[in-house]
């Protein structure tokens, strides 16, 4: 179903007006929870596997415009492959877009970012990602690794904590890949990129992981810390795989505690 400008989901704060992007879908078997029984995640996704790949357009008071991630592109057929489209629905073409910010270097985060002949799609743009991730990836026959091959001294590294102006700093979230990070917003808001794949199974226990994640326990750790503070300060987030359902009607949530777990509280 294609999303029209309309049905957009928004939030505004300090200067900027992040639109959440819904790029396509990727299918999760129940083996990508690892340790996690099949009939529990069925009941938990009501019998479907599908999470939302979603891009994030930020729009800032001087009239710059930053992505956070590309989702899927090419990579993998009819799943993706939408955000060019979606773009354009906002009065966006690529070459508008100054900064595309990754939250790491998996395929459907930067599926998008190069065009079939292996150009980059948003040709002013300026690519940023974590220095731990870029190390990580540079030289390895992966999505990642190719994208860094092709795009050279386009790639601008950022550390944990950077100021990337227009309110928006940098955070840490190692283990689903060493350099995997979200953004913190001034305004009070926040994106945590792939610290979450399954509301239903990872808000009541966080220390569900994925298959995905490099190093899985890391990874539990610092869900379960970024969760802690999500809580307790509040702050309304997205990711880039929280999923739209008729029980969760927007990819922005806010979460409260909830015995040794959390559960989505009202925005």
């Amino acid at each position: 179903m294609t999303q029209g400008p309309e049905q957009t989901p928004r939030w505004q704060g300090g200067g900027t007006t992040l639109l959440c992007l819904r790029d396509g879908t990727l299918g999760l078997g129940a083996d990508v929870f690892p340790g996690v029984p099949a009939e529990r995640v069925a009941a938990a996704h009501r019998g479907g596997d599908a999470v939302d790949v979603n891009v994030f357009l930020l729009r800032h008071a001087d009239g710059s415009l930053d992505l956070v991630d590309t989702g899927c592109g090419a990579l993998y057929g009819e799943a993706g492959g939408q955000l060019v489209a979606l773009l354009a629905a906002q009065g966006v073409a690529p070459g508008d877009i100054d900064r595309v910010i990754f939250t790491h270097l998996h395929g459907d985060h930067v599926g998008g970012a190069l065009t079939e002949a292996g150009e980059p799609a948003f040709p002013k743009a300026a690519y940023l990602a974590h220095e731990v991730d870029i190390a990580h990836w540079r030289g390895k026959d992966s999505h990642g690794g190719r994208l860094l091959a092709a795009c050279g001294d386009r790639f601008r590294a950022v550390q944990s904590g950077a100021d990337l102006g227009h309110g928006l700093r940098t955070w840490l979230l190692p283990g689903h890949t060493p350099g995997h990070m979200g953004l913190h917003f001034a305004g009070g808001f926040a994106l945590v990129g792939d610290l979450l794949h399954s509301l239903p199974l990872q808000l009541p226990d966080p220390s569900v992981h994925t298959k995905f994640d490099i190093d899985s326990t890391q990874a539990s750790r610092v869900r379960a810390q970024a969760l802690a503070w999500l809580a307790e300060s509040g702050v309304p987030f997205s990711g880039s795989h929280i999923t739209t359902t008729p029980v969760s009607p927007s990819p922005i949530l806010r979460i409260a505690r909830q015995g040794s777990g959390y559960l989505r509280s009202p925005l």
